[in-house]
């Protein structure tokens, strides 16, 4: 496997100059662009959410744009929309969502009508204008937030299950410590001026390559099997409301991969698929109401990786 090391590294140290929340955001959210994926970030106002999903399309070189939800927010303020001439023909105004970064503030203010528009765009790469299939750029990643506390309070409604089974991953990013608070107010100048200028560190096109190149890592079936009987515990359990879908293993296989990419191996070991599946999981998981506010997805993705055997050798 060529040595990619010099381009991630490139790329974190350009994320790591404007957001000071932690390297280990940084890795998940890097994870799930190397696996093609999408996020969902969750967290209180004025967490760095934002400024996280920037950094990272600055970082890798691509177009980026992002769009404040709301509850007015219409299918064709992201998709786009096809504007009739006078002479006949007809002219597709394309929206946010054909650019490489597309980041959501505040996704779950979104009306039903505007997610389910999101659902092609997310699985299928492309986005229906006027009847007429329309391709979205590669690499093409949405990077949605969600304030979790608007959603416990009933500001906001969750976002329906089938929109949160297209997000590979959710990562949850909460106030730094007073320590981190203070660099951020000494350098805040420096960040902003780096956001305001964006210098990317590697071409989009290079980007796609390393996109390419995690596809190449080598999963063992051992780890395959250790990844269906997490999936398989989680689906039992009886606390869930509705099991988990395909997407789950599938998501967990390829950020597993991404994971031992950005280790600097080209093979994944069962560390990679536990940090993978704390990223697929928790926001798959849909509670039955009589379990609600005694039961946490997030503990009970560490009761199955605690409870499923890992492979000692794997081959």
């Amino acid at each position: 496997m060529k040595n990619w090391s010099n381009d991630i590294n490139a790329v974190w140290g350009s994320i790591s100059k404007v957001f000071l929340g932690g390297d280990e955001l940084i890795q998940s959210l890097l994870a799930t662009f190397l696996a093609g994926g999408h996020a969902l970030l969750i967290g209180p106002v004025g967490s760095g959410k934002t400024t996280l999903a920037k950094a990272l399309a600055h970082a890798v070189g691509g177009t980026y744009k992002r769009v404040q939800v709301t509850n007015e927010t219409l299918p064709s303020d992201i998709i786009g929309f096809a504007v009739y001439l006078r002479d006949g023909d007809t002219r597709v105004v394309k929206g946010p969502i054909f650019s490489n970064i597309v980041l959501l503030d505040e996704l779950n203010r979104a009306p039903p009508r505007t997610l389910s528009a999101l659902l092609e765009a997310m699985q299928e790469r492309q986005v229906t204008i006027d009847g007429a299939p329309l391709q979205l750029p590669d690499p093409h990643i949405v990077v949605a937030t969600m304030n979790v506390a608007e959603v416990e309070l009933g500001s906001t409604s969750q976002l329906p299950i089938a929109v949160l089974d297209r997000f590979t991953s959710s990562i949850r990013v909460n106030y730094v410590a007073e320590e981190t608070e203070r660099l951020v107010l000494r350098s805040i100048d420096e960040i902003d001026n780096e956001l305001a200028k964006p210098n990317p560190a590697i071409k989009i096109e290079d980007s796609g390559k390393l996109i390419e190149a995690v596809k190449g890592v080598y999963v063992s079936d051992d780890l395959v099997r250790y990844i269906f009987d997490i999936v398989r515990l989680l689906r039992g359990d009886a606390r869930l409301m509705i099991k988990l879908s395909t997407r789950a293993p599938i998501s967990i296989y390829k950020l597993a991969r991404a994971f031992a990419f950005l280790e600097g191996r080209n093979y994944a070991i069962p560390d990679d698929v536990k940090a993978a599946a704390r990223l697929a999981l928790p926001h798959r998981l849909i509670i039955r109401p009589e379990y609600e506010g005694a039961v946490d997805p997030i503990n009970m993705v560490e009761d199955a990786l605690n409870q499923v055997e890992v492979p000692v050798l794997v081959q």
